[in-house]
């Protein structure tokens, strides 16, 4: 009941009378069912071992013949850490687009592997942030990154680090060897550079040798006409709106997409991603 001032509550929140079965029921019973987004939070909150990740449904890809590359989660760090290994211009991509094989294991909790058709997205919306850190083993970055809701692709980027992404292209960000982050949304094949735009962020130089630099990453995608690819893409750096992009928006035809984080070393020096959390979501059928 209310205190007085119509800002204070005494006792619990419940369910409206509009809460159909759910009335006076706590609200975080059936708020998330109500809401129109599908939504998935992947933690990374289970100790795993290296080999283990594909057997959560994600494909991992060896990349120019990485040298011990490894992919773990230990409880000491709470994060997955991707090592490319040792030998230059090599890394790791890994993608959730495979069904889980293991029991031990929970799948890799996200809204894909998602086949897109020329309508599947019409009229719909998909939300994407993530929280990742880089670092180098000297205070001078050359390592290449890519990440974001992208085509499925074993080799997304070159051993140059320029984008090798397949036809399908996808929505994300990218760390090139020049230590510029670029965020990207392309539905034909993404193979330069220049298919990207530039935020502010700038690694050339990080702060602290072998030590990770932190950063929030994430857009929100509103389809108008999916095989038109028309509508608008939204890119967020550390909460902030860095741009907007209209069109050639992807999953406009059939093609399978799904979560993706891929890192190769520099030319000289060793580079390691580590991905804190990965939130995705996407409005329901008819929604």
């Amino acid at each position: 009941m209310s205190l007085g001032g119509g800002i204070h509550w005494k006792g619990p929140l419940l369910g409206s009378d509009e809460a159909g079965p759910f009335e006076d029921i706590a609200t975080s019973v059936w708020s998330d069912n109500s809401s129109r987004f599908k939504t998935y939070v992947e933690d990374f909150d289970s100790v795993m071992a290296d080999g283990e990740l594909a057997a959560r449904g994600v494909t991992v890809s060896d990349i120019n013949t990485a040298t011990s590359p490894t992919e773990v989660v230990t409880k000491e760090t709470g994060y997955l850490l991707i090592n490319p290994g040792t030998k230059a211009d090599s890394g790791t991509h890994t993608q959730a687009v495979a069904a889980a094989s293991s029991t031990i294991h929970p799948e890799f909790q996200t809204i894909g592997p998602i086949v897109s058709t020329a309508t599947l997205m019409d009229s719909r919306e998909m939300a994407f942030e993530t929280r990742i850190g880089v670092q180098s083993d000297t205070t001078v970055w050359d390592g290449k990154v890519i990440l974001g809701w992208l085509a499925s692709d074993a080799s997304p980027m070159g051993t140059d680090g320029i984008p090798s992404l397949t036809t399908g292209g996808g929505i994300g960000f990218h760390f090139h060897s020049d230590g510029v982050l670029r965020y990207f949304a392309r539905q034909t094949a993404l193979t330069a550079v220049a298919h990207m735009t530039d935020t502010v962020i700038d690694i050339t130089t990080l702060t602290t040798a072998a030590v990770f630099q932190w950063y929030k990453l994430g857009f929100r995608a509103k389809w108008a006409d999916a095989s038109a690819g028309t509508g608008a893409v939204s890119f967020f750096v550390n909460d902030r709106k860095v741009g907007e992009i209209t069109t050639d928006l992807p999953m406009a035809s059939t093609q399978t997409y799904g979560v993706a984080f891929g890192v190769l070393n520099g030319a000289a020096r060793v580079s390691d991603l580590a991905v804190d959390y990965v939130i995705t979501a996407i409005t329901g059928p008819g929604r």
